[in-house]
């Protein structure tokens, strides 16, 4: 017997929320309807999420059980539950934000007891990662093993790099049911020789790992079973009662997502995803940018509409239009109306855009509602760059009052984080690094 988790949120008073006409026109939605939703950043996606699911729970009387919304992440999930949370104030079966791995695991765990055999156990990527590299060092101990090319010799395989490109490549083939003996064909037919050489460890992995941990998935085919126990005539509780799914971040989904997509699709539920392509950003992994342009033929869902997010709310004409200017060069993806939301009144300061470079040292003031301008700082070596930055955000808490803890110095890749950390700290700005 499955135990339910019970949850409810401090009582507290709902925030007035005012919305734009496009945010109520994806509230407004019919109770089975599906459609795309397109936001450029900040134009009240999270918010139109949260107020979505409210109207059908508060308004429209629905369940809170009979929704659900998922995320890419994790961590996506955890701040929208403790959003969602407070904003129902109402008792429910567990969170309503989910991530698709949670929900996969859950809807997997559900069919398992139903068939009275042992729930399958989620393998982590560390784990993966441990199996791959001790079948890899078995191989390279007693010659055996798949003829791998020149190119990828021993020194090669023994880098965590290439473990980790064998594993994004088993999860892709799991995820779109290529097996082995087909990508072998594959290889040979494309003249990718290190293809055919995957193929056969990828089958010698199986039957090791299967045979070893039979109950053990990961999370490609967890969602392939979870897929295939909502088809089923039973697919269990989780899933027996739903109406409606809200998926955010959808640009960032795979083809294991899809597959679950799908088939909550077949059973009649109704599918609302939310993103924008712009910002994709896991496209590496077998992430799709036009997903959202193309929401009814990825998932076989008929009379699919779109809507677009019109206006930006969270910040004001400068980084607006620098977000324009940067997005402007990015390919459409089935997509690009939402490239022309306009700021809303409210969020209009007195801000604008630096014409060109400026040197290291003062930029423009805060304005009176904490608009700044947006300037590019071109400086000879990074010590002056990040000189530049420190100074600027000593300015910014001295003489404006803003705290440390709304101050944030965003950088392009986690290997520059070390450094820019000891570099503020160097110049009397205290750093936490999230």
């Amino acid at each position: 017997m499955s135990a339910i988790r019970f949850e409810r949120a401090v009582s507290a008073a709902p925030e007035q929320v005012v919305l734009d006409a496009g945010q109520r026109a994806v509230i407004d939605l019919p109770d089975s309807a599906s459609a795309a939703v397109l936001g450029a950043p900040g134009s009240g996606k999270t918010t139109t999420i949260v107020e979505l699911v409210a109207e059908r729970v508060l308004a429209r009387g629905w369940e809170p059980d009979s929704l659900v919304v998922l995320t890419p992440v994790r961590e996506t999930a955890t701040r929208l539950r403790d959003v969602l949370a407070r904003r129902l104030n109402t008792v429910t079966a567990g969170p309503l934000a989910r991530s698709v791995a949670s929900f996969a695991f859950e809807v997997a765990g559900d069919a398992a007891r139903a068939a009275e055999v042992r729930p399958p156990r989620l393998i982590t990527g560390a784990e993966q990662d441990a199996d791959i590299a001790e079948l890899l060092a078995g191989h390279l101990a007693d010659g055996r093993g798949p003829v791998w090319p020149e190119g990828l010799g021993p020194q090669v395989r023994g880098t965590a790099r290439f473990r980790s490109e064998l594993r994004e490549l088993m999860t892709r083939a799991v995820e779109f049911d290529v097996a082995p003996e087909r990508l072998a064909a594959l290889g040979v037919a494309h003249g990718h020789p290190e293809w055919t050489a995957a193929a056969g460890f990828i089958a010698e992995y199986l039957d090791v790992v299967g045979a070893a941990r039979p109950n053990q998935l990961d999370q490609a085919e967890l969602s392939r079973f979870a897929a295939a126990a909502i088809r089923s005539g039973a697919p269990g509780p989780r899933v027996e009662g739903l109406r409606l799914v809200v998926v955010d971040d959808f640009q960032e989904a795979t083809e294991a997502s899809f597959a679950v997509l799908r088939a909550l699709a077949s059973r009649g539920i109704a599918i609302v995803a939310v993103g924008d392509p712009d910002v994709a950003s896991n496209s590496f992994r077998g992430g799709e940018t036009d997903v959202l342009g193309r929401l009814g033929e990825v998932l076989r869902i008929e009379g699919v509409v779109t809507i677009v997010l019109d206006r930006v709310h969270r910040h004001g004409a400068p980084l607006r239009e620098v977000t324009r200017l940067v997005t402007e060069r990015i390919g459409a993806a089935a997509a690009g109306r939402q490239r022309a939301a306009a700021v809303a009144p409210a969020t209009v300061g007195p801000g604008t855009v630096a014409p060109g470079p400026v040197a290291p040292g003062p930029v423009a003031p805060v304005g009176a509602d904490g608009d700044a301008a947006v300037v590019r700082v071109d400086a000879k070596t990074p010590a002056r760059q990040w000189s530049a930055v420190a100074r600027e955000l000593r300015e910014r808490h001295l003489l404006h009052g803003i705290p440390w803890s709304e101050l944030a110095v965003i950088v392009r890749s986690r290997a520059q984080v070390e450094l820019v950390r000891r570099a503020l700290a160097q110049s009397e700005v205290p750093v936490r690094v999230t």
